[in-house]
């Protein structure tokens, strides 16, 4: 039987209709079911405190009471003399336990009884790796002593003065985030609720500002509800406290009144905002973008960052500039999100030092290197040609040695046994202006690795120099045998005829991460190169020139690299875990 012949012609449209009536009522009587949760609240933040759980004492507070800082602005310098006590005495320990440790073993007949034993069955042993561990655990705590700010806020209070002593788990610094961050609300414990933790809400302010949050929590026992909460302020009321969790860029005041009400959506929607309110993760930026310089230094010159290094114990990355005032070097301290820090570290006892290329650092030791090259009318400048070491603690640097390393370098190739370091030797000769010049190094244990730019023997072709225990170099021996050409690699861009040469490299195991940049055209780009074999693969390729130095942040194992665009001082990361050749 057909539908037509039951329902009839002229009915189908009031069938149409009832049907569409009826799913509208289920639809609304679902929504309207859905539990309604209306909530005051308070917009607030964590105030974070900054202590410690010994005492310390305070070299240097470079922050005030309300000044804005941002996220890994370094707030303070801190010591700890008994930290240095206990270590000397476990040193001392340390070492009285290894002498008795190699006298036994020329024991003949102890060390026959006891090589069949484990290391834990030997008393003598297990206290000897007690005393390590104590050290290892006592100078991890020692390169800690400098304290950066969490968040973007501003400091609350600063609670001890330059010089003095703080107890154990006394708050040095309190930093207050800008922005709010969580809602502090109540729910009536006359309302029925179905609130859970995860669901989406909508947070509205009096002033029309409105965001979207997840519920963290919710209390589990009633408390009164604060009175400026109350809807009748002279009539008490008590319910179950919520925490909400907002975004952070939102437009809330610290301590703005807010209006929180659950709003229907979907399950799978809700739960894919939850997790995006609770994400604290950024993805990985690639494309190169600003770095945000203070105006007290560019008020003074513009730098052109030409070289980066990360330094553990500061958690920040130092970075040098190809010229300077009066050729005067300092070091610029940047962040993670590529915030250059107001205080400049200076080189007390560094010579007047021009065109500075690379930067690099090994222990306690920091390396600067200028490119050892001509200027562009071609004359000879010592000041250009310098390497230098640079003692380091903490945020105290001091020169140690310095060297002109153009002369006894060339003099090296010149005299070496190896044909491709003397033709590199005669194209600088032949070269002129454009001759030789070093854009980055490395160094790897007691080896001193340089990056070639020029003179260039085959187009798109790499050159790598290794000058093998360099320290005998800041006293002036430099010996033929000691410099040998540690890599010689092609940088063709695929699908691009353009001519690349070599800016930067840094080392890591058993390969080498080097920068390349394109002369007369607008393109940059990371290598792999395998040490062994030579082999080369595109990691990384930029459409901006000059990318001029790079580093690598160990704790998040991402490559960050600084551009020179003349004016400008662009940055990028890019994550080793990153395909070859991702744009």
């Amino acid at each position: 039987m057909k539908f037509s012949e039951v329902v009839g012609t002229e009915n189908r449209f009031l069938l149409g209709c009832w049907s569409a009536a009826v799913f509208l009522v289920l639809i609304l009587g679902f929504i309207l079911g859905s539990d309604p949760v209306s909530i005051l609240g308070v917009a607030e933040s964590r105030e974070f405190q900054v202590n410690f759980d010994s005492p310390v004492e305070i070299k240097h507070i470079y922050v005030l009471p309300s000044q804005i800082v941002r996220k890994g602005d370094l707030l303070a310098e801190l010591g700890q003399s008994e930290w240095d006590s206990q270590l000397r005495v476990l040193k001392s320990r340390y070492d009285k336990l290894n002498a008795e440790m190699h006298l036994r073993q020329q024991l003949a007949g102890v060390v026959k009884d006891l090589g069949h034993l484990a290391p834990q069955a030997d008393p003598l042993l297990v206290d000897l790796e007690d005393a390590r561990k104590e050290m290892v655990l006592i100078e991890g705590r020692m390169k800690n002593l400098f304290v950066f700010a969490e968040v973007d806020g501003a400091v609350g209070a600063v609670n001890f003065k330059n010089g003095e002593k703080a107890p154990a788990f006394a708050p040095l610094i309190t930093l207050v985030p800008l922005n709010p961050t969580y809602v502090n609300g109540y729910i009536n414990e006359n309302l029925s609720s179905t609130l859970k933790v995860g669901q989406v809400v909508e947070v509205n302010s009096a002033g029309g500002k409105v965001t979207r949050g997840s519920v963290v929590s919710i209390g589990s026992r009633i408390v009164q509800i604060p009175e400026r909460l109350l809807r009748i302020q002279t009539l008490a009321a008590w319910g179950r406290e919520v925490v909400i969790k907002i975004p952070r860029n939102n437009e809330f005041l610290l301590g703005e009144k807010v209006f929180v009400q659950k709003k229907w959506s979907l399950s799978l929607l809700s739960r894919a905002y939850a997790d995006e309110v609770l994400s604290n993760s950024d993805p990985n930026q690639q494309d190169p973008r600003e770095m945000d310089i203070p105006l007290n230094i560019v008020e003074t010159f513009k730098p052109e960052m030409s070289g980066i290094v990360f330094i553990p114990e500061l958690k920040q990355f130092a970075l040098i500039s190809d010229d300077y005032p009066e050729d005067h070097p300092v070091l610029f301290l940047m962040n993670e999100q590529g915030q250059i820090q107001p205080h400049q570290i200076q080189l007390p006892g560094m010579p007047t030092m021009a065109d500075i290329e690379s930067v690099s650092t090994q222990g306690d030791n920091l390396y600067l290197l200028s490119s050892l090259s001509t200027t562009k009318k071609g004359k000879l400048k010592d000041e250009r040609h310098i390497f230098a070491q640079i003692k380091r603690h903490g945020l105290s640097y001091k020169i140690e040695h310095h060297v002109d390393l153009r002369t006894p370098l060339l003099q090296a190739l010149r005299d070496s046994r190896d044909p491709a370091l003397n033709s590199i030797y005669e194209a600088d000769l032949q070269a002129g202006k454009e001759g030789f010049e070093i854009e980055g190094h490395a160094i790897d244990k007691n080896d001193l690795y340089l990056a070639l730019k020029g003179p260039v023997l085959h187009r798109n072709e790499g050159l790598i120099l290794k000058v093998t225990d360099f320290a005998p170099v800041f006293s002036g021996t430099l010996k033929p045998a000691q410099v040998t050409l540690a890599a010689r690699f092609q940088m063709k861009l695929p699908h691009q005829d353009v001519e690349s040469v070599l800016t930067d490299l840094i080392k890591q195991g058993d390969s080498f991460y080097v920068a390349s940049s394109c002369r007369k055209s607008s393109c940059s780009a990371i290598w792999k190169l395998n040490v062994d074999t030579a082999q080369t693969e595109l990691f990384h390729e930029f459409q901006v020139p000059h990318l001029e130095g790079l580093a690598i942040h160990p704790e998040t194992h991402q490559i960050f690299a600084v551009f020179d665009s003349k004016g400008s001082s662009p940055y990028a990361v890019v994550s080793l875990g990153a395909e070859k050749g991702t744009p």
